[in-house]
């Protein structure tokens, strides 16, 4: 039984002029509206749901999305066109988490790109609802084709931003996100991808990367885990926790574990699924952070726990100390603004 009907309405981005930040209009022409069939929630049991049916694309006019330019101090542009990070949001929907790390980004002047793939698909329930009250598969499936989307956006905004020195974060459901957008993206624009806090299921995990891949970790991310030290890059759920991913998702460890054909196997762990590309010659590797746990930017640490539909409660530790964030944001602007090979 479908729940809820998209909201059939969108708002063109609002942009805030504020001192040392460019928020960049977008032309009429770019402006994707969801349509009126996208998207339906579907109930599958109590508390707990699913999407069916066509995805939104990325509307760089929704009010949800926003492209943010680095300046001076006093409006005028850099020197130089910035390197882009395209941040791929958790599976709450865009939120503190997000909007911390791109203003952290933004004084290493650092472009940032947001957005909010439920919003683009008409859904408002918020963090309450999309934290707890829906598959992976469903929100990692809309995440990736608003992400896709974006990237593929970003590289016709070369007027703003240097469109060789893309690079692709994602946190939790965001991460998985990344992780498969690293099979697809052109290593001409990418330069890098940092999945945090990866989570095995849903999508599933690519067979090969074509760029540079820096998984992230907290050493406290038990996020969603059965036990305290259930942690995430060492989590294995059962195969029926996979949906058989569709033709845009790029090949993967979920063609070989899904509900439909082995629900009784388990997923690879994240750590696992690195060291295979590894071995195979990808050029991946893992930062792990101490006094961190899922969601590095989120803020201070919550110990924390969550609970799924209406009977499956997990330990979910978020936040950080503040060494640790300072230590990752260093880390990434390092990466970020290191020379082109």
């Amino acid at each position: 039984m479908v729940l809820f009907r998209h909201l059939k309405h969108w708002l063109l981005a609002a942009c805030l002029s504020l001192v040392g930040l460019g928020c960049a209009a977008q032309s009429a022409s770019d402006c994707k509206p969801a349509p009126e069939n996208v998207a339906e929630l579907v109930q599958i049991r109590p508390r707990f749901h699913t999407v069916k049916g066509p995805l939104a694309e990325f509307d760089p006019c929704h009010k949800a999305s926003r492209l943010s330019v680095p300046t001076r101090w006093n409006g005028s542009p850099l020197p130089s066109k910035p390197p882009l990070v395209i941040i791929a949001h958790g599976g709450g929907g865009l939120g503190m988490l997000e909007n911390n790390l791109a203003t952290a980004l933004r004084k290493h002047d650092i472009a940032t790109l947001v957005f909010d793939a439920y919003q683009l698909n008409g859904f408002y329930q918020g963090y309450p609802f999309w934290g707890s009250q829906a598959t992976n598969e469903s929100r990692q499936r809309m995440i990736y084709k608003a992400a896709k989307g974006a990237y593929e956006w970003a590289l016709t905004q070369s007027d703003k931003v240097d469109t060789r020195a893309i690079f692709l974060q994602g946190v939790s459901n965001g991460a998985a996100v990344v992780a498969n957008l690293a099979s697809v993206v052109s290593p001409e624009h990418v330069r890098g991808v940092i999945p945090e806090g990866l989570p095995g299921m849903g999508i599933g995990l690519p067979d090969t990367v074509a760029v540079p891949v820096r998984l992230v970790f907290g050493k406290l991310d038990n996020y969603g885990g059965k036990h305290q030290e259930d942690w995430m890059w060492q989590r294995q759920e059962s195969c029926r926790v996979n949906r058989l991913p569709s033709p845009e998702i790029p090949m993967g460890n979920a063609q070989q574990c899904n509900a439909r054909q082995n629900p009784a196997d388990m997923t690879e762990k994240p750590i696992d699924w690195m060291q295979r590309l590894k071995t195979q010659g990808a050029d991946i590797d893992v930062w792990f952070y101490d006094d961190a746990a899922h969601g590095i930017f989120q803020g201070p640490i919550d110990r924390k726990m969550l609970t799924y539909g209406t009977d499956n409660t997990t330990f979910s530790w978020t936040g950080s100390n503040p060494s640790a964030k300072e230590k990752m944001l260093a880390d990434l602007v390092k990466l970020i603004q290191s020379p082109r090979p």
